[in-house]
């Protein structure tokens, strides 16, 4: 008899990628029957899971206790990914709340639970709310029972962020050539190298490894880059002259709305100063891609998603 595993939530980038990847795989799609959970079922996103899938989508709400008990009911392996929201004043606190009140929603029938998490920052001497957030609802849920094992997957950073707000923008400077260059703008030194994972296609490749029980813990990255190689593969790929440059912390923290900016400035002050996954990034991806197949590369990243962008 299949087990039941829950996402929560199923329609963010890594619920979707997450549920695409079990449904295709050739063991796990008959290992587990799949629920998905999200605040609305009725968005066309968890609409699609049912029409094209055949996914059971329930209502759950990390913010609502009240929502969870019922879309919990008989789950065996839940797989939880709380989201970091720059506008609340205690990143901390409000992480920790969702995770609670999983832990008093779960049945007895939960055994393994996934939980997107990251690094702790305290080894380090350093306190980053977007970190510690994670890390301590890591700590709570590991404190649930014996009885339930927790496994962590630490995402790398998204390469969706270049079609974001960290996008290349048109250069300020003339270029000679007329072609109209491009700026990649951030506060990290050029040269370090940082995980970099396509969120959307490849986080349920890095979730298959934990499943299948050959590992508790992934790095999940496809390889890293650094703005330099980075801005290197954009001209390459799209054609364009592309370069890098480093700002003042206070310059780019004002490129983002509220607490966000500075928020965001502290957490790419640690992946410079001591690193993305707390030291050794490179061996700790070399190692989780041992267990991974079908990646895919920034440079293919880039052909799909920034070729047109701007």
């Amino acid at each position: 008899m299949s087990k039941l595993l829950t996402i929560l939530p199923a329609t963010t980038q890594q619920g979707l990628s997450i549920i695409t990847t079990i449904t295709n795989h050739p063991t796990l799609r008959s290992e587990y029957t799949l629920r998905g959970l999200a605040r609305n079922p009725s968005s066309p996103a968890a609409q699609s899971l049912t029409t094209e899938l055949g996914i059971e989508v329930l209502p759950a709400d990390l913010n609502n206790s009240s929502t969870l008990p019922s879309a919990l009911t008989n789950t065996h392996t839940l797989i939880l990914i709380t989201k970091t929201d720059y506008s609340v004043p205690d990143l901390k606190h409000q992480e920790l709340t969702q995770v609670q009140n999983v832990i008093s929603a779960c049945p007895s029938t939960i055994k393994h639970i996934i939980f997107s998490s990251a690094v702790p920052t305290h080894p380090h001497g350093r306190e980053v709310d977007v970190y510690d957030s994670k890390y301590a609802a890591e700590e709570a849920l590991r404190g649930l029972s014996p009885s339930v094992k927790v496994s962590v997957f630490y995402p790398g950073m998204f390469m969706q962020n270049f079609e974001t707000f960290m996008k290349p923008l048109p250069d300020p400077v003339p270029d000679p050539e007329g072609d109209g260059g491009l700026v990649v703008y951030n506060v990290v030194d050029g040269g370090k190298k940082i995980p970099l994972v396509d969120a959307g296609r490849d986080m349920g490749k890095f979730v298959v490894p934990i499943l299948k029980g050959d590992t508790g813990v992934v790095y999940a990255a496809s390889g890293v880059w650094s703005f330099d190689e980075v801005v290197v593969i954009m001209g390459r790929v799209m054609g364009r002259k592309v370069r890098y440059v480093r700002v003042e912390e206070e310059v780019y923290a004002g490129f983002m709305p509220g607490q966000m900016g500075r928020k965001v400035v502290d957490m790419l002050r640690f992946y410079d100063e001591v690193g993305y996954y707390g030291g050794d990034e490179e061996g700790k991806v070399r190692e989780t891609l041992r267990l991974v197949e079908g990646v895919r590369g920034f440079e293919e990243f880039v052909g799909e998603k920034l070729v047109n962008l701007v």
